[in-house]
């Protein structure tokens, strides 16, 4: 796709074979996501390319992820202007013509999600303010430090592990169940027993069963479950969701899971390994609590603010 308008025009990365040049639009977005631009299946992604000439200038990044299934949704990993080109509307017009190309596709939804502590996150929140999106809201609490220092900085950990302990509560390596916890997992989910957002299928080609924990209640009946993920790109373990049913939600059940996992992971890399934790507000007093137990011994935290635009049938 190529479309024409004064100083730019856009070309679908896909339709680029010159190798320098190809480097030179994946430069325009992060180093972790070169992997998609790359992958041999473009069917489900749009990488969108502004160009000055032959110059590369901007770049939209969008995929269809595995759990938006059949919902003709995607989601905007990254949109990113060389920093020559900002403030000349360069944004504004690759999203538009973004837009007009998932139209073509059947695409209905794009939801994007960004860190708050990112130097563009301000402008990014007024671009899309101003094209009709969603005003971006706080979705998750992001928390990433040393295993080490999470274990040993606060002194309350032993007394509510204790404390867990004395109510039966119990966390599993998912490969110490006697039980499928995906399977278990997902019967939950597709019975609204447990909400969309934590069901660990989308997870499951990715993550560490070892480091992933099943919360079991004192009758010995899942409680919840907590899904680790290996970043070897990024030096980190991530813990993408965790999730325990309501009658756990403010008793520090999940806060002693993610301590759980961060002794875990000390024990198979380290004190110095870091580990991303989340929280949503969704979770009850998990919020706060991260944030209480949490952030003093962190290297960075963040707020994960998310915005979401339905694509009009006709954008042009």
């Amino acid at each position: 796709m190529e479309l024409a308008g004064d100083h730019l025009h856009f070309v679908n990365f896909d339709a680029i074979v010159d190798m320098e040049l190809r480097d030179a639009c994946a430069g325009l977005t992060w180093r972790s996501y070169r992997s998609i631009l790359d992958a041999s299946k473009t069917e489900n992604r749009l990488a969108l390319v502004a160009f000055s000439g032959e110059i590369p200038v901007a770049l939209w990044l969008s995929v269809q992820m595995p759990f938006e299934g059949q919902q003709r949704s995607h989601t905007l990993l990254s949109l990113v202007v060389a920093a020559a080109w900002r403030r000349r509307g360069v944004a504004t017009r690759l999203m538009q013509m973004a837009e007009v190309e998932l139209a073509a596709r059947g695409v209905s939804v794009v939801t994007t999600s960004y860190s708050s502590i990112l130097p563009g996150a301000g402008a990014m929140s007024g671009l899309l303010l101003n094209h009709a999106w969603m005003e971006p809201r706080a979705d998750r609490i992001r928390i990433c430090g040393r295993v080490g220092d999470t274990v040993t900085t606060s002194k309350a950990w032993d007394l509510l592990l204790r404390r867990l302990q004395s109510r039966g509560i119990r966390y599993l390596s998912w490969e110490d169940t006697n039980f499928d916890l995906i399977e278990q997992a997902a019967v939950m989910v597709d019975a609204g027993q447990a909400p969309e957002w934590s069901d660990p299928r989308p997870w499951s080609a990715s993550l560490c069963r070892q480091l992933s924990l099943a919360i079991l209640d004192g009758k010995g009946d899942l409680a919840g479950w907590v899904v680790c993920e290996p970043q070897p790109a990024l030096d980190r373990w991530y813990f993408p969701i965790g999730w325990v049913i309501p009658t756990e939600q403010d008793r520090g059940t999940l806060v002693g899971a993610y301590l759980e996992g961060s002794r875990r992971i000390q024990a198979k890399s380290g004190p110095s390994a870091l580990a991303v934790l989340e929280a949503s507000p969704r979770q009850g007093r998990a919020w706060s609590l991260f944030e209480k137990h949490f952030s003093s011994s962190a290297l960075w935290s963040d707020r994960l603010l998310i915005s979401q635009k339905t694509v009009p049938v006709d954008v042009r």
